[in-house]
């Protein structure tokens, strides 16, 4: 960060971060697009807690000069983005990621419950915004996966989802022996109760791991692990 303390010594601690901030911004150092240092970064570089750089970024999320991607961090405003309408600006700041390479091919953009709170947009605004991105070939959808960077068979790096990480579990604990072949597996009541997760979540995760073939459910007995 380009400001002194000792500058900024009648400043709060909220304002000396926003100030600082800001110069770098206005001296170049920190372009459009760019991503803010992080906030334990803005706290050791100002000398202060986490709630007043938040409190100072926000002071810059009002004068337009960042914005905030849920999930991803907060980036210098592009000239430019004052004048654009918030689906517009949606759709100029995931253009801007792609273009600057913040966002890779196969990246997970954020959730549409994310967007919509960042960008202060309905459900179908959001939508028809990545619909243009999509048409344009940026980005793709992979139904209940979520939308990603890059045209249709861009190979994607995302989270697993928790069925996805419940299968894994159980998947290694049958590996180990944990279960054995023909045993069955605790009800969906108790994986609920185990994962703290719902029991469509728990459905989720058995039909991965009868997809793989490493159990059987045998209504209304319950779900086995199969013969090896």
């Amino acid at each position: 960060m380009n400001s002194s303390l000792d500058d900024q010594a009648d400043l709060t601690p909220s304002q000396r971060v926003a100030a600082g901030v800001l110069a770098d911004i206005e001296a170049g150092h920190l372009k459009p697009g760019d991503r803010l240092p992080s906030e334990p970064a803005l706290q050791a570089a100002f000398g202060v807690g986490r709630a007043a750089v938040r409190a100072g970024i926000e002071r810059l999320r009002e004068q337009g000069k960042v914005v905030t991607v849920q999930g991803s961090g907060s980036y210098v405003s592009g000239p430019t983005r004052q004048s654009l309408s918030l689906s517009a600006r949606l759709v100029q700041d995931i253009r801007d990621g792609i273009t600057s390479g913040r966002l890779k091919p196969g990246d997970q953009l954020p959730k549409e419950p994310e967007l919509m709170e960042t960008y202060g947009l309905s459900s179908p605004a959001v939508r028809v915004a990545l619909r243009q991105l999509r048409e344009e070939g940026l980005i793709h959808s992979r139904g209940r996966h979520g939308r990603f960077v890059g045209p249709e068979g861009t190979p994607v790096r995302r989270e697993p989802t928790k069925g996805e990480q419940i299968a894994e579990e159980i998947a290694s604990r049958i590996s180990v022996g944990h279960y054995e072949p023909g045993e069955c597996l605790p009800g969906e009541v108790a994986l609920s109760s185990e994962f703290c997760v719902t029991r469509k979540v728990v459905r989720a995760a058995l039909a991965l791991l009868r997809e793989r073939g490493l159990v059987e459910t045998v209504a209304p007995k319950g779900t086995f692990v199969r013969q090896r």
